[in-house]
């Protein structure tokens, strides 16, 4: 039975099969993910399955010593194991399965915050797909990517864009396929991770917006079509707090260690060796990579977004010339 409902269900031992589309993949799934796009496919055409065991014992597959972690990562470009005692475990193998073993009292919730993030990243990262600590949004039909660790403002800068109409491609992991030129960006899925204080600053109300495991952030859910077309690279920016706005270009080194420093699985602290050096090398060849240095005060974002929109206007104008 298919159901393409977008209402979680209260368990996981559902029977339910969905079918959803996210980073240009489409992707069969036995619990509801209401943050991906649905999708309708027929019986046997997927890219990836998510699938789930129960009542099975982790220490089947985990040492007692792991266990005993909070967390546990390994990454290969076959298979990637990801454990969180919260969450339970999940392995990801060859870029299109993941398999789920919660933890008997995990939420859903929780257990999608890791499925769509960091497993999401992963897999995409095994797909061959140039993975970056990232969120971006569409400006003149092209893409503008924001790199930067966890609370350098990736989120309010793509979040203040999309309050004046831009709209978002990718929050927190931004898949770039570096086979073809140019540079495409894969749209991710339409939702936003917002903290209280932005949504205050945006006008939104924090309470009302989906629970995300989190007590900090809530969802987003974006209210406007979204673009499920991969879009060509313009500018990548590596974002910095300071006293004033201020954006620089990066000289080309600096560049590739920026983007190798911003990607998956450096970001998980594993190599992603030659092959992925290469890539960050390739982006940042095609594409200007620039610091974007801006106040924290959240009441200048409008401020912010006119930076970014006479910086990208400029370029499209020299391109024009």
């Amino acid at each position: 039975m298919q159901s393409n409902n977008n209402t979680a269900d209260s368990s996981l031992k559902q029977q339910n099969i969905y079918s959803y589309y996210a980073y240009g993949l489409t992707i069969r799934s036995e619990i509801c993910i209401p943050e991906f796009v649905c999708a309708e496919l027929d019986a046997v055409a997927s890219d990836v399955t998510v699938c789930v065991k129960h009542d099975i014992s982790l220490d089947n597959y985990l040492a007692s010593e792991i266990l005993n972690q909070y967390s546990y990562l390994n990454i290969t470009l076959k298979t990637a194991t990801v454990f969180v005692q919260s969450m339970g475990l999940i392995f990801v193998e060859d870029g299109n399965k993941i398999v789920i073993i919660p933890q008997a009292d995990a939420s859903e919730e929780i257990i999608r915050l890791y499925l769509v993030g960091t497993v999401m990243a992963i897999l995409l990262y095994q797909r061959g797909l140039l993975v970056l600590h990232g969120s971006a949004v569409e400006i003149e039909g092209n893409c503008a990517i924001f790199l930067g660790a966890s609370g350098a403002g990736k989120s309010s800068t793509i979040a203040a864009l999309n309050a004046h109409g831009y709209s978002i491609i990718a929050d927190d992991v931004a898949a770039v396929n570096t086979t073809k030129k140019p540079n495409t960006v894969y749209p991710a899925f339409p939702q936003i991770k917002l903290g209280s204080e932005l949504c205050t600053s945006l006008g939104y109300d924090f309470d009302s917006l989906h629970f995300l495991g989190l007590e900090e952030k809530r969802g987003y859910r974006l209210k406007q079509g979204f673009n499920r077309t991969p879009l060509p690279i313009r500018r990548i920016y590596t974002l910095a707090f300071g006293e004033e706005f201020s954006i620089t270009p990066l000289k080309p080194q600096q560049a590739v260690m920026e983007l190798v420093r911003h990607s998956r699985p450096t970001t998980l602290y594993y190599n992603g060796g030659a092959s992925h050096f290469l890539q960050c090398a390739a982006l940042a060849k095609e594409c200007g990579v620039y610091r974007l240095v801006r106040p924290r005060n959240l009441a200048l974002l409008p401020e912010l977004v006119k930076l970014v929109e006479e910086h990208n206007a400029s370029d499209l104008a020299a391109t024009v010339v």
